[in-house]
């Protein structure tokens, strides 16, 4: 993959992101075997697995999304050649969400770093101040 074809990706994924389709963001451009870390620290291990936490989080916990907007994005080319690029990027969201008895509102920066290897995601961390949800 060139760095004008990862270019032309990742304006389709931002584009999916701002207009609340993460799932097929997910479905086009995520390795079957994805490896996504949240901000804290839960690990989620494949495809089928992240598909069920996002119908989780959009079907049960999401009580209100306001923006999702991309601040800054920045690609490297991977310094050890197992990634092709590294893409890291400062999205701005807003959202609320239910969980148990608690409504949480989140208005937050969140840091990706997005590996990608032979044109899809392959690996992804989230990075984002943790609301305590006990």
């Amino acid at each position: 993959m060139t760095l004008e074809e990862l270019q032309s990706k990742l304006e389709d994924i931002n584009h999916l992101v701002v207009t609340f389709q993460t799932s097929v963001a997910l479905e086009k451009y995520y390795a079957e075997d994805i490896v996504m870390i949240e901000g804290d620290g839960t690990v989620t291990i494949g495809k089928e697995a992240c598909r069920q936490g996002r119908v989780i989080f959009f079907n049960e916990m999401l009580v209100e999304f306001r923006e999702s907007r991309l601040i800054s994005q920045d690609i490297a080319v991977s310094a050890d050649h197992t990634y092709d690029f590294v893409v890291v990027s400062n999205w701005y969201n807003d959202f609320t969400i239910r969980y148990g008895d608690q409504v949480i509102d989140n208005k937050s920066n969140q840091i990706s770093i997005g590996y990608w290897k032979d044109g899809l995601v392959v690996r992804e961390s989230y990075n984002y101040p943790v609301i305590s949800m006990t």
